[in-house]
């Protein structure tokens, strides 16, 4: 929790999504994070949402650099994930992910992430985390939050590629600092139109304030 200028009751959540990648040429991941606001006001709460420039690249070895950085940089309470599920229809909050099988499938870069870096990189790390907060609780609250009328869903497939590299990287950072890992990732169905997007922008509001309630209760 963020106690600058004796504001105990500010929150800051760190958001990313994705760029293009392969044949997707708008990725409704950052669609979504580029309509945030910068703040949020939430019952008792006062959000800062801090999200990157420029929409990261699906890139293992970028991913890799550039996603514990923007941690050291940032320090957010929070952080939430999100990706793109091209087969899905719903919105689906991930449990955890591996810290294997990023060699399987190439990246944007048409790289992967081979065994041998992976056990450079997290060789005497856990080859599974999971996020901290409580989801079937937060999963009760979204849905509350959000609405009837958006499926919501949780879920224990956040794949091996891009989206669970990266939901790894940040549980892992938190992992090896020894601390409460409050990391979500949220995968998101196609949004083709504008009113897709504007949905896809209420159910990540949606998520942010809840997480942000759950981790000062």
């Amino acid at each position: 929790m963020t106690e600058e200028d004796g504001d105990e009751n500010k929150v800051t959540v760190h958001v990313t999504g994705f760029g293009a990648f392969q044949d997707i040429k708008i990725n409704p991941s950052w669609e979504i994070v580029s309509h945030l606001p910068s703040t949020l006001n939430h019952n008792w709460l006062n959000i800062q949402i801090i999200t990157p420039p420029e929409a990261p690249k699906a890139s293992y070895h970028y991913l890799y650099d550039v996603a514990p950085k923007l941690l050291e940089e940032h320090k957010p309470d929070v952080v939430v994930h999100i990706g793109l599920a091209v087969e899905r229809t719903y919105f689906a909050i991930e449990k955890g992910a591996e810290r294997d099988g990023y060699n399987q499938y190439p990246d944007n870069d048409r790289k992967v992430f081979n065994k041998s870096e992976t056990k450079k990189a997290w060789g005497m790390s856990p080859p599974h985390l999971e996020s901290s907060f409580d989801l079937e609780d937060v999963l009760v609250k979204w849905r509350a939050q959000v609405g009837k009328d958006v499926n919501l869903r949780t879920s224990d497939d956040v794949g091996n590629y891009v989206c669970g590299f990266v939901y790894y990287t940040s549980l892992e950072y938190s992992w090896k600092r020894r601390i409460d890992a409050p990391v979500v990732f949220m995968h998101v169905p196609p949004l083709p139109e504008k009113g897709d997007i504007e949905e896809g922008v209420k159910a990540t509001l949606g998520l942010i304030q809840v997480l942000a309630e759950s981790l000062l209760r």
